[in-house]
């Protein structure tokens, strides 16, 4: 397989549990950029959560933010989509009611929730904690609570490119699923998971994939020469596109299990440096 291009999840695959990038993994991407190899990322974060923990010297060839809500590359914009404004307020409001964990990503700024909510939001993280949340989402949350999230008395809906709701229960979190689910019924959007203990919201027809797509055909490149990397169902999209698809090893069974790869070791341990520098003898 001739590989062009390389797509790569962030969370649970790019990043290690802290929510960094290893110096050792960036010069193996610039070492593939050398060779005349695309690197693009494809993540579930904004634009501005994306900007926040890539360090400045990193040089990706193109972005996929929000699960497909928006792709652009160095140079210019590809696409960029905003949630409805009348769903969101339906949405919100009955997540509240259930004491729904969430996060409300505008286009610009940092992510909001109510001032109200906050408490249920800290309870949310002083419940027993399962094996099945990884130590990365666990991280992010906490640190969400105490440094991401701007506090406020009342949301605006305009320009509202995600929202994320979780659960440290995952019963609770596939209940709020299935009432998503239903909703569709009534007005049409698009949800995404990237753990078993969280859902997104997007509009109706984009996922990472169709984002990739983009920068895909703005770069010249076919399909067939997309190498994928990911870790979650959000990335499920993406496999179904690349001609090769690679799961970590931290990945759930059911992504392993559409994966043509799975790595030797998961993201704890830098599997994503490992996999790279065996694939490309680097």
């Amino acid at each position: 397989m001739d590989i062009k291009a390389i797509a790569l999840d962030m969370d649970g695959t790019l990043l290690n549990p802290i929510g960094l990038i290893d110096e050792k993994l960036i010069h193996q991407l610039e070492k593939l950029q050398q060779r005349g190899i695309k690197i693009f990322i494809a993540t579930g974060r904004t634009q501005k959560e994306i900007v926040d923990v890539l360090p400045s010297h990193v040089n990706m060839d193109g972005y996929v933010s929000a699960n497909g809500m928006g792709a652009y590359t160095k140079e210019k914009k590809l696409s960029q989509h905003s949630l409805d404004e009348t769903l969101l307020q339906k949405v919100i409001s009955e997540a509240r009611e259930e004491n729904i964990y969430y996060e409300v990503h505008p286009l610009k700024g940092p992510r909001l929730a109510l001032t109200e909510d906050k408490p249920y939001f800290v309870a949310e993280l002083e419940k027993y904690i399962p094996e099945t949340l990884l130590e990365n989402e666990l991280n992010s949350r906490k640190k969400a609570i105490r440094e991401h999230i701007n506090w406020v008395n009342k949301l605006k809906y305009e320009h509202i490119v995600k929202v994320y709701f979780f659960s440290v229960d995952t019963e609770k979190i596939n209940t709020w699923k299935k009432h998503l689910e239903n909703l569709k019924k009534e007005i049409t959007f698009t949800t995404s998971c990237s753990s078993l203990h969280n859902v997104e919201m997007m509009v109706s027809g984009v996922s990472k994939g169709t984002g990739i797509k983009l920068l895909l055909e703005e770069s010249g490149i076919n399909k067939e020469n997309l190498l994928v990397v990911g870790d979650g169902e959000n990335d499920l999209p993406m496999f179904e596109l690349a001609g090769h698809a690679v799961a970590m090893k931290n990945a759930e069974k059911n992504v392993q299990a559409q994966a043509d790869t799975v790595t030797d070791f998961g993201y704890e341990q830098n599997g994503l440096y490992h996999y790279l520098k065996q694939k490309f003898s680097l």
